[in-house]
């Protein structure tokens, strides 16, 4: 009897070891949107650089980026959002499988399925703007990413009535706010899976009136207080803070 069962152990596990591993994986329709944050850093290479991954990872973090999709280089050193990533999965030795195969597994389905959902929800971003009002100025370079002189216009900031000026240019992108990948054999769901949670807050701005005098400088860009050539046009801002 305890040779039959062994036969027949060792005949499921050559079963399984044959058969191939489908990979799933299941996201949902919530997008979150995140911004400039570097994706492939925050999930894949997070991941690998954990301890102890070997076997499973747990861990929560959270990341500071922009979604400003014309900001002000003044404003450069204020971060929009602050990005949470929930990290849980854990893997083991699957018959028929090398060490670390189903990790990887795992780990590349995940970043597969992550990168086509979010690169279909990516927005243009430029950055160290200038130039929002006559008053205000500034060079209008060819090599910048947008502006005057430039190869397209900033059209993102639109309520710079043409004028503004934009030397880099990026991607902010939308995620969904959860993902799980699983695997298959034989159509039987294995031990292993792997969890991603996304979430995003606004960061606070100014409590007073400070924090709104890029939106207003654009607002008033094209006001002329009394008409005639005496007056120029725009008004320039300033807020004690």
């Amino acid at each position: 009897m305890k040779t039959s069962n062994a036969i027949l152990s060792l005949a499921a596990l050559a079963a399984q070891a044959s058969a191939l591993v489908q990979m799933e994986v299941r996201y949902s329709d919530n997008m979150v949107d995140v911004g400039d944050m570097d994706i492939f850093a925050a999930t894949w290479q997070t991941l690998y650089d954990l301890a102890g991954n070997q076997r499973s990872v747990m861990t929560d973090r959270s990341v500071e980026s922009d979604n400003n999709r014309c900001k002000h280089q003044l404003d450069a050193d204020k971060k929009d959002l602050t990005v949470q990533v929930k990290m849980n999965g854990a893997w083991g030795q699957t018959p028929g499988l090398q060490q670390n195969q189903m990790r990887e597994a795992l780990i590349s389905s995940m970043w597969e399925v992550l990168k086509a959902v979010s690169d279909k929800e990516g927005y243009e971003m430029f950055k160290t703007c200038y130039s929002f009002t006559w008053s205000e100025g500034g060079a209008s370079k060819p090599e910048n990413a947008c502006g005057r002189s430039a190869a397209r216009t900033c059209d993102t900031c639109g309520d710079s009535a043409g004028l503004a000026e934009c030397v880099d240019h990026t991607w902010g992108h939308k995620v969904p706010s959860s993902m799980r990948v699983t695997a298959y054999i034989d159509n039987q769901l294995q031990p292993d899976d792997l969890i991603i949670e996304f979430a995003s807050a606004k960061n606070p701005t100014s409590s007073g009136g400070c924090g709104w005098v890029g939106e207003v400088a654009g607002l008033v860009s094209g006001f002329i207080p009394v008409a005639g050539d005496l007056f120029a046009k725009g008004i320039e801002l300033g807020c004690m803070e």
